[in-house]
Formats: C-alpha cells, sequence, structure tokens
C-alpha cells in the first residue's frame, strides 16, 4: 500500500514539473516562431555614452538616433546588375549603425558615430567595420568612432566630433558669431519709436532659464548663414532657438 502511495505521489509530482516546464516555454505564433523582449535597447555602456553624445549636441541644430540599419540611410548605387545590387542590399540590410546624427530641421544625414568594445577586435567584426566604414566613405558620409568605456567626458567627446561638425568647435564659441555691439547713430523722435518697437518685438526670453537670448549667426555647416537666438547665458544654458524664414 505504501509503495502504491508513492508511486501516485511520483505521478503527480512530475505531472507538476512537466506543467511547470511547459508553462515557461513561449507560446508560438505564426508559423511556429516565437519572439520574448530584448527589454533595452542599448546595452548600460551604449547608454552612457548616448548621454554625454545627446550633451555635445545639446541645440536645436541635430537629432541622435540609435541603432538605424544601414539600408535606411544608404541604397546601391546606380549602374549595378541586378545581381550584384540585391547582393548589395542585403549586405547593407544585415548591419546597424549605433548612433545616427541627423540636422533636425529636415532630418538629413549628417554622420554616424560608432562605439567598439572589445569585441570589435575579433576578425569578424574588423571585417564588419571595415565593410561599414567603406560603404559610408563611397556614400559620403562622415564616421566617428570611440572605444568603449566606463565613462566619457564632455570635451572629449565634443573634440572629436568636431571633424564631422565643424559648428561644435568652441564648442560654441565658433559655431557662431555674435553680434557687434556698435553705437546707435542718433535718430529722431520719430526714428526712435520705431526702433524701440522693432527691438521690443525680436528679443525672446530663453523657456530654459528665463534669461534674454542673444541673436547670432552660424558659421559653418549646414546651416551657415542663418540667424537663430541663442541664451546669453552660454555656456551655462545651451537653449538655442531657430529662426524662421
Amino acid at each position: 500500500m505504501v509503495v502504491i502511495l508513492i508511486v501516485i505521489v511520483l505521478i503527480f509530482l512530475a505531472i507538476a514539473i512537466f506543467a511547470a516546464l511547459k508553462g515557461k516555454q513561449p507560446s508560438p505564433g505564426e508559423g511556429g516562431l516565437a519572439f520574448e523582449s530584448r527589454e533595452a535597447l542599448f546595452t548600460p555602456a551604449e547608454r552612457s555614452f548616448l548621454g554625454v553624445l545627446e550633451q555635445a549636441l545639446a541645440n536645436s541644430l541635430y537629432r541622435v538616433f540609435g541603432k538605424v540599419r544601414l539600408g535606411d540611410i544608404v541604397k546601391p548605387a546606380k549602374g549595378l546588375t541586378a545581381s550584384k545590387r540585391a547582393s548589395a542590399q542585403n549586405r547593407i540590410n544585415q548591419k546597424h549603425v549605433d548612433f545616427l546624427i541627423c540636422a533636425a530641421s529636415d532630418l538629413t544625414v549628417v554622420g554616424v558615430v560608432e562605439l567598439d568594445d572589445q569585441s570589435h577586435s575579433r576578425e569578424d567584426r574588423i571585417g564588419r567595420d571595415s565593410f561599414v566604414d567603406d560603404v559610408l566613405t563611397l556614400a559620403q558620409i562622415p564616421v566617428v568612432r570611440f572605444p568603449a568605456r566606463k565613462s566619457y567626458t564632455l570635451p572629449e567627446v565634443t573634440s572629436k566630433l568636431q571633424g564631422m561638425l565643424p559648428e561644435l568647435q568652441g564648442p560654441m564659441s565658433s559655431m557662431v558669431k555674435a553680434e557687434k555691439k556698435v553705437p546707435a547713430p542718433a535718430v529722431t523722435q520719430a526714428e526712435s519709436v520705431s526702433t524701440d518697437l522693432i527691438s521690443v518685438e525680436a528679443v525672446p526670453v530663453c523657456e530654459k532659464c528665463s534669461a534674454e537670448m542673444v541673436k547670432r549667426q552660424a558659421k559653418n555647416g549646414i546651416h551657415a548663414g542663418k540667424f537663430f537666438w541663442a541664451c546669453s547665458t552660454y555656456p551655462k544654458c545651451r537653449n538655442v532657438v531657430a529662426i524662421c524664414g
């Protein structure tokens, strides 16, 4: 009788274990395939670097996108045969870039930033990096590579980005030129009224720190010659606002 009870208990125990293991298996979708979330888009090192990269580009001129497929920013050149075009498209569709920098105004591609950890020293990753660099060079898209580390400094990142984004030199002092303060010429009473009205209307207040903003002009890059408003407390506050028109 005791033996029978032990056998029954073991059977129920085996059924319970089997049910528990089955419950942990993902439910298959269409075609019997199953998927699960990766949870985080970036590794801790990538997230840390992204924070500094966003600070280096802390203005309204650029936007940063992460994990962008290479096939979304380049395409096979015209003139290739159908087979070579398909082969090229397949290769770029299987690769992605870590960070893509675009112009905030129209999201045109400005450059690529790659973060290289220790895995990039492997032979297969060296070949992959070489292929990506060659593709970007042929497409005339600049690329900057940073070694993966535990921490990064803003001056270091900004300095290395200057070759790709000359607007960051100084980091902002050479990006723009401040309007020279020239003594106002003598005007009549009627002229002074109209000048005051224009002055009051033209100077906005910084949305981030409530300080008065200063009108500046971009010297280099895709926005060269365009005017924008910059916070007068720079570099304490780096807020800038584009001037439309």
